[in-house]
C-alpha cells in the first residue's frame, strides 16, 4: 500500500473503508489530494489511482498522524460502524482540534453522539436517502431521472 507523499501532503482523510468510501472517492475531483487509512482489505476495490492508502488502525494516533490528519482541510469518516467512526472522530480531533471532521452515521439514532465526540457535520445517508425515496413517490417528476 501507498505511503502519503511527504512533498505533498493531502487535504482529504478518509478513515474507514464501507459502502460509502468509492462514491466519495468518485465525488472527490482530482484536485484533491487524499489519503485513506483502513485495516480492510477490500481497500484494492477502490479506483483511483493516485489513492494514498495506509494500513492501520483508523482511530490510532501514530497513524493518523502519519496519514496527515494534522495539516489536512478535511477529515471523513465512513467506517462500517459507529462505534468504530466515534473512535476515529475523538482521535482525529484529538491530534487536529480546528479540522473539519465530516461523517456518515450507520444509524441515524447516532448522529448526535457522533457529533458529541467532535464531529462538525454528521451525516446520515439512510435519513438522506429515505427523503429522496419518499419526494420522488409523491412527486415523480421531481425524482424522474434521479439514480439513473
Amino acid at each position: 500500500m501507498d505511503e502519503p507523499d511527504a512533498s505533498s501532503p493531502p487535504d482529504v482523510v478518509i478513515l474507514g473503508i464501507g459502502d460509502l468510501t468509492q462514491p466519495i472517492l468518485d465525488a472527490l475531483d482530482d484536485d484533491h489530494e487524499v489519503a485513506v487509512v483502513t485495516e480492510d482489505p477490500a481497500v484494492s476495490k477502490l479506483v483511483r489511482d493516485d489513492l494514498a492508502v495506509l494500513d492501520g488502525d483508523p482511530s490510532d494516533d501514530r497513524v493518523l498522524s502519519d496519514a496527515g490528519v494534522g495539516s489536512c482541510r478535511v477529515v471523513i469518516v465512513a467506517t462500517e460502524t459507529d462505534r468504530f467512526d466515534a473512535l476515529a472522530i475523538l482521535s482525529a480531533r484529538d491530534i487536529a482540534p480546528s479540522v473539519r471532521i465530516v461523517a456518515a452515521a450507520t444509524n441515524r439514532e447516532n448522529v448526535a453522539k457522533l457529533e458529541r465526540a467532535g464531529a462538525d457535520a454528521v451525516i446520515s445517508p439512510a435519513s438522506i436517502g429515505s427523503r429522496i425515496l419518499v419526494d420522488s413517490a409523491l412527486k415523480p417528476e421531481s425524482g424522474r431521472d434521479e439514480g439513473r
